[in-house]
């Protein structure tokens, strides 16, 4: 499970009816021959790396304090994970039961008997409410359990501007949604959960073009890394080159996360032009250039293996039968409690927490499934790391698992989970598992070909 950079939730996520079935299994690429490096690449490897440590880990092992701080704060960040869903579940409920919702949808139609309106009125309470109540867990979450354990150089006043452009975003974009979902509604009643459905591809991909160069700029700076690490990027066209790949070095960024977190990481986001590789800042600053390269080769294998639009699909998928059910379930309720509670129809503004208490239990249900397809498209990711840096690094594997070691010991990732919390919660296998992976992964030193990547 890594830490994740701050995302949109509550009516985001709920309208959407976002299952979260992201990364998916795919079928291997599979080469026709045993790659050899050529001999220019493999001399420039054993140059770069002359310096490398002896003895990489075969483990993720940390020392007695490390481990016991490891271990407090994964069951910490456990902890708020569940009590977090709590938390949603209880405010929907309570926005249901004690009439919040059908307050501010009465408030919204004393204002004007016009839909748009009376959304521009009724999301912004709802939201806003919602997100007031949820301020504590967030601070806790964010901000003290990040700076009790050492994680964060981020002040109070930073945390608390970051906290408040993800609600204006959130509210900017739960107008919008409930406009759109409530307007579905309203012209069929009966096929509104597949009308809506249909309509979310194209404004979920709109979402995932603009992410990047839209809101991922509201929290942080992105230079292209060619700027600052030229001779890092000539690696990495070098490594990329080796696998025929085309990856431009303008999609490659640096993040400035050092300004809020000691944590270490890279990730790949966007589709189409906006797809882009970014490596934070303090990854750099603690890993040396061929630990960099395989944190790369595993980000660079997300995008050259399609990962982004395959877990689209499945992740439409996902939402489609979530929405299918939830309009079972929210059929049911509000036929059966609805009238007593004040809530008319599934069209009227206040079923909104009906819904997404239905759809939050839905997605907290199918996180197991999207836990293990992802765990699936990380040791792809991994895997694709070894091979597409073989040839570049002078030894991937050592390279790969002090890289993993590394993360581990910045991010205080836990040793030894439970197979439940594996099963429930880790978006990765287990650092262990994937430090075992990294340094026994070598077909080409055992005459076999390589299983993702077609050399070109």
């Amino acid at each position: 499970m890594k830490a994740g950079r701050g995302r949109l939730t509550g009516i985001y996520a709920c309208t959407f009816g976002f299952v979260l079935l992201a990364p998916a299994s795919g079928v291997a690429l599979q080469a026709n021959a045993h790659f050899a490096a050529p001999a220019a690449y493999a001399e420039r490897a054993t140059q770069a790396s002359s310096s490398q440590p002896a003895n990489p880990p075969t483990r993720y092992t940390l020392t007695p304090e490390q481990r016991a701080k490891a271990v407090a704060y994964a069951h910490a960040r456990y902890a708020i994970y569940f009590s977090g869903v709590a938390l949603s579940l209880g405010i929907y409920l309570l926005f249901w039961g004690a009439g919040v919702a059908l307050a501010f949808r009465n408030w919204a139609r004393r204002v004007s008997p016009r839909h748009f309106v009376q959304c521009l009125i009724f999301a912004p309470l709802f939201l806003a409410a919602a997100g007031l109540i949820e301020l504590p867990l967030d601070y806790y979450s964010g901000f003290t359990l990040e700076h009790r354990f050492g994680l964060s150089t981020q002040s109070f006043a930073s945390w608390l501007v970051d906290w408040s452009k993800g609600l204006a975003v959130t509210i900017l974009l739960g107008v919008f949604l409930v406009w759109i979902l409530y307007g579905v509604i309203r012209r069929s009643p009966r096929r509104w959960w597949f009308y809506f459905w249909l309509v979310s591809i194209p404004l979920a991909l709109g979402l995932i073009l603009l992410e990047p160069v839209v809101l991922d700029p509201l929290f942080f700076k992105f230079t292209p890394l060619d700027r600052t690490h030229p001779t890092l990027t000539e690696r990495i066209e070098t490594m990329l080159q080796h696998a025929g790949l085309d990856i431009p070095a303008s999609r490659i960024f640096e993040m400035n996360a050092s300004t809020k977190t000691k944590a270490v990481n890279a990730y790949v986001n966007g589709i189409g032009a906006s797809k882009r590789v970014v490596v934070w800042d303090t990854t750099l600053r603690r890993m040396n250039e061929d630990e960099t390269l395989l944190v790369l080769g595993h980000e660079t294998g997300h995008y050259v293996l399609n990962h982004i639009p395959k877990g689209f699909v499945l992740f439409q998928l996902g939402a489609l039968a979530a929405f299918g059910i939830g309009f079972v379930i929210v059929q049911k309720i509000v036929a059966g409690l609805g009238a007593r509670t004040g809530v008319e129809s599934v069209a009227d503004l206040a079923s909104l927490p009906i819904l997404l208490l239905v759809l939050t239990a839905l997605s907290f249900l199918s996180s197991p499934v999207y836990c293990g397809f992802s765990r699936h498209f990380e040791h792809q990711a991994d895997q694709f790391g070894l091979e597409v840096a073989y040839g570049v690094v002078a030894d991937p594997n050592g390279a790969e698992a002090r890289s993993l070691q590394i993360f581990g010991e910045e991010d205080l990732e836990e040793p030894d989970p439970s197979p439940f919390l594996k099963f429930w919660l880790y978006t990765h296998p287990p650092l262990d598992e994937r430090i075992r992976f990294a340094a026994s992964y070598k077909p080409w030193a055992e005459g076999r070909p390589m299983e993702l990547l077609r050399p070109k």
